[in-house]
């Protein structure tokens, strides 16, 4: 049993691969695409799953970590590659991933801010506090799960300014502008989310120090960009 499932992950190999002669008359005759156990539309075949992996980067630990409470969380019950012994049939994070520069959610561009900064700043719904914030995407994670490629947004939220000099700006003053003023140095914290929970981009713009008597740096944040639309 063991020779003959060895030597159909050969020959799917080889026709998926199609480097000679042979493997490329074989392939449309064999139906490779039956061979390595296509599904549905957008579901991944096994061939796709390993081909992805062959590129994908190890994630840091402490990302891994991370996702794997945001899931947890979320409620789909991955298990960390270290949590042994396995139960029977486990559900086990993948450890590697892709890390592209920028992801498109309903039309709209967002990338990481060393990519574009402009792109990268964002108005969105943090699923584990049920808050809205603004903040800079840091880095994007795509990595399949259930069979299917997901992707992950982390977020560095903006600092808020102490409350005794947020209350110098206007802003608290006019919610309709859709705007508030934050210190210029991110916070130190993290957020994971997923594309659907991005509302829209951001305008931003920095203040010097003293802008409406506040001694540090500034950045006002605007997210009147969505045109009122309606949150997640």
């Amino acid at each position: 049993m063991l020779r003959q499932i060895s030597r159909r992950g050969r020959l799917e190999a080889l026709l998926q691969d199609k480097q000679d002669e042979a493997s490329q008359n074989l392939a449309p005759i064999l139906a490779p695409e039956n061979l390595s156990g296509g599904g549905p539309p957008g579901v991944l075949k096994p061939s796709e799953t390993a081909k992805f992996f062959t590129k994908a980067l190890m994630l840091p630990d402490a990302d891994y970590d991370a996702l794997v409470n945001y899931l947890q969380f979320t409620g789909r019950p991955y298990r960390h590659w270290k949590n042994l012994p396995y139960p029977p049939n486990p559900r086990i994070l993948p450890t590697r991933a892709e890390f592209p520069p920028q992801v498109s959610q309903n039309g709209h561009t967002y990338s990481c801010e060393r990519s574009h900064r402009g792109n990268s700043a964002i108005y969105f719904y943090n699923p584990l506090t049920q808050q809205y914030r603004t903040g800079f995407i840091q880095s994007i994670w795509r990595l399949p799960l259930e069979g299917s490629i997901s992707t992950f947004i982390v977020v560095q939220p903006h600092r808020s300014l102490p409350p005794q000099e947020e209350t110098k700006a206007p802003f608290l003053q006019y919610s309709g502008f859709r705007a508030q003023i934050f210190d210029q140095q991110p916070s130190n914290e993290l957020v994971i989310i997923e594309p659907t929970h991005i509302i829209t981009h951001l305008t931003t713009f920095k203040r010097p120090a003293g802008t409406y008597g506040i001694n540090g740096h500034t950045l006002v944040v605007c997210w009147a960009l969505d045109r009122g639309k309606m949150h997640q």
